[in-house]
């Protein structure tokens, strides 16, 4: 009888001790900052949506779960609404919202640093970009542009790369430029930067070699990122192969991939020939952009093989590339922000530029198929007008809305280097997200909706 008991015991607690645990595992005691209930999460890296709980402590993600009895200060109920990691802008100028290269102040007043930091961030953070990199300015901004980057509730984080490197020429270099003569001042310069805190570095197509190498070698030995905005009408200066080849990763701007394609001086003369008898002389901002897209259609046409075979290696080496394609999209047509404003180009011109655009988002498309990394660049005034424009030329150019927030959210993180950090809704990220009032899912027209910001775990009004 005794021993039976003991049985009896013994099942009773096998019994009870997994309800014990599911009581337990149910009752969570920490207080949360905020939390995001019944979010419509989505998963970027999968594309998979699920309706979560985002449990946020100070400015970090601490878990998504399916509970509900936790514990917060504050409580955002999503009803169902989709929610994204924050956007992520991989190559702006400060002196596209401060003013044109002309007009742009030659350094940061002290007592004006906080207005600056404010005007330059509602350029951006109330379109749901929480993080940007700066790609070249004045170097006199530097010490304060430092100090953007401390994750504050109120401001997008911004890094930056300095000044853009270049070679000594006798034209005078823009205030966004550095210019370095010989190996030695190169390095130097590195060296100086990254003592400063800067861990980015720009490396512009006016940046000849012993030059180049100088500097990417420094930086790479002192962990940077590098970037590149390679290709020039100027068959002499490297081209992307050759910078792949020397290590580079991480490529600006589309528009530039057919001048690392169209190589010798002949083919140069004869492309231009052929853009001037349809275009004329390449004397406005509009008609320089329009030349950029007609070069893809002379790549199409005479050189493919040649192009689909740089695309193969760029994906081989995991390269990224950024897009800036908003801008020149709309010299020819209209958009959500952006109505078309009449300029140098004829009827006829509009109709093949928007042909040639059509190519170069195919290439695009072509670039992101194969596995290199697309992530969206910006590169103009009107920066979160501009970045959700882009979005919206990605959907009617063929990228599914999934990939369109990966390009815009994780694909930014990893070109930063910061992919475990931001760029995904994940246990242990920075609480950097963005509920949207309407889902692109629904239509794309939705990338203009109404936003929630949520930055460092803190609601921006």
């Amino acid at each position: 009888m005794h021993l039976m008991n003991i049985k009896a015991t013994i099942r009773l607690i096998h019994f009870i001790t997994p309800l014990i645990v599911v009581l337990f595992s149910c009752s969570d005691s920490t207080q949360y900052d905020l939390v995001i209930k019944n979010a419509n999460v989505l998963n970027v890296v999968t594309g998979e949506l699920q309706l979560r709980n985002i449990l946020i402590k100070g400015n970090k993600i601490l878990q998504l779960s399916d509970q509900n009895n936790f514990k917060s200060l504050k409580e955002i109920d999503a009803h169902g609404r989709l929610v994204t990691p924050g956007l992520i802008d991989t190559h702006i100028h400060p002196t596209d919202v401060f003013g044109d290269y002309a007009a742009a102040p030659l350094f940061i007043p002290e007592d004006s640093a906080a207005y600056y930091r404010q005007n330059i961030s509602d350029a951006y953070l109330p379109y749901g970009i929480t993080t940007a990199l700066m790609m070249g300015q004045p170097e006199n901004w530097l010490k304060n542009i430092l100090e953007w980057n401390e994750g504050h509730t109120l401001y997008t984080d911004f890094l930056t790369c300095g000044s853009a490197f270049i070679s000594k020429e006798k034209r005078t270099p823009y205030i966004g430029h550095v210019t370095v003569d010989g190996i030695h001042q190169a390095k130097a310069k590195v060296i100086a930067y990254y003592n400063q805190g800067i861990s980015h570095v720009k490396l512009y197509y006016r940046l000849r070699e012993p030059e180049f190498s100088a500097v990417f070698k420094t930086a790479d030995s002192l962990g940077m990122k590098i970037y590149g905005h390679i290709g020039d009408f100027d068959p002499a200066r490297l081209s992307i192969r050759q910078t792949l080849e020397k290590g580079l990763k991480n490529y600006e701007h589309i528009a530039t991939f057919p001048y690392s394609i169209i190589r010798t001086e002949d083919e140069w003369k004869r492309f231009d020939t052929h853009f001037e008898s349809l275009f004329g002389e390449a004397n406005t901002i509009e008609k320089v952009l329009m030349m950029f897209l007609e070069a893809f259609r002379y790549i199409d046409e005479n050189k493919r093989s040649e192009a689909d075979d740089l695309i193969r290696q760029l994906a081989v080496e995991k390269a990224t590339f950024s897009t800036t394609v908003a801008f020149m999209h709309q010299q020819f047509t209209a958009s959500h922000y952006f109505p078309y404003q009449q300029n140098s180009l004829s009827d006829a011109q509009i109709k093949r530029s928007e042909e040639n655009f059509g190519i170069m988002m195919r290439y695009l498309k072509k670039m992101a198929d194969e596995g290199v990394v697309i992530r969206i660049a910006t590169d103009g005034p009107s920066g979160g007008k501009l970045f959700l424009t882009e979005l919206s030329i990605l959907s009617a150019y063929d990228f599914s809305i999934p990939d369109i927030f990966k390009i815009a959210t994780l694909n930014g993180a990893i070109a930063l280097g910061l992919e475990k950090e931001i760029g995904s809704l994940e246990k242990g990220m920075q609480a950097n997200l963005v509920i949207w009032e309407k889902s692109p899912f629904d239509h794309p027209d939705h990338f203009f909706s109404e936003k929630v910001i949520i930055k460092s775990g803190a609601l921006v009004n």
